[in-house]
């Protein structure tokens, strides 16, 4: 039986890039430079 996943996906640093990634139905968004507002501004609109 497949798991059903409702968390919310996480705020991460990819570290070769220092950007800041997001993970949506399995394609990655990069946010721009990790821990800025702008990369939490669209980290919510995303979501």
């Amino acid at each position: 039986m497949p798991r059903l996943s409702n968390s919310v996906p996480k705020y991460r640093k990819h570290r070769a890039s220092g950007q800041a990634v997001l993970t949506l139905n399995g394609r990655d968004y990069y946010l721009g430079p990790h821990g800025t507002k702008a990369s939490r501004r669209e980290y919510d609109r995303l979501i």
